[in-house]
């Protein structure tokens, strides 16, 4: 019969390379499961999907914007003053630091919070002057105050478009309004006058799926169009 020793009492050595490796997965799944959680949640909470907007795109925009605001300003002897940008829904940030870097002071709103962090990053990591004219809140879009800005870029499905036309309708009296891929609903395509859930608004610029509509109340006209 063997006799038993202290050594063999002793537990076996700890596999500290296993422990490491497991300890790696294990922070990879919880890391993404912290990180792709909150689009699942958004998902069931908002109608409003993702989809980065090329920023070429919203550069060509906001040049259109800028040249007609800019020649209806001068045609009223008015200094062309700072203009505001608004993004609705703002997801990686792409559009709002686009504005930014083209001057404007834009402004992004963004539910989800993943993405509102990937934004607040960017940011940090942007040119100083972007830095500066830029800003990222996390919060309801729909509790977000647009009446300042000058233009507002919106991204969002068709069964959400009335509310955000009615929100666009009742605060801003003169601004255009950016949508990339879906439509507004407009009161002449409508067929209706003074509906709350549609915009008495012209298209100013459609190319590549990026459109832009100017609302004002006093009608104003100008002979600055970027469909011309």
């Amino acid at each position: 019969m063997s006799t038993i020793t202290d050594d063999d009492l002793q537990p076996p050595p700890t596999d500290w390379k296993r422990v490491a490796v497991l300890g790696a997965v294990g922070t990879t799944f919880a890391g993404s499961l912290m990180l792709t959680s909150p689009f699942i949640f958004m998902q069931l909470r908002s109608e409003l999907p993702y989809m980065s907007t090329p920023r070429r795109k919203v550069l060509k925009a906001l040049e259109c914007i800028s040249n007609r605001q800019g020649s209806r300003s001068r045609h009223a002897g008015a200094s062309v003053r700072r203009r505001n940008f608004h993004d609705l829904g703002s997801g990686d940030g792409e559009a709002v630091l686009a504005a930014a870097s083209a001057g404007w002071d834009a402004t992004g709103v963004e539910m989800n919070p993943t993405l509102w962090l990937v934004s607040q990053i960017r940011r940090i990591f942007s040119p100083s002057h972007v830095r500066q004219k830029s800003r990222f809140i996390l919060g309801d879009l729909f509790k977000h105050n647009v009446q300042s800005a000058d233009a507002v870029m919106i991204f969002g499905v068709q069964p959400l478009m009335p509310r955000i036309a009615a929100k666009i309708a009742k605060e801003c009296e003169a601004t255009c309004v950016m949508s990339y891929r879906f439509r507004i609903p407009l009161q002449e395509e409508e067929k209706t006058s003074g509906d709350t859930d549609t915009l008495n608004a012209t298209l100013i610029f459609d190319d590549e799926e990026m459109r832009v509509w100017e609302i004002d109340a006093r009608k104003r006209s100008s002979k600055t169009n970027c469909l011309e």
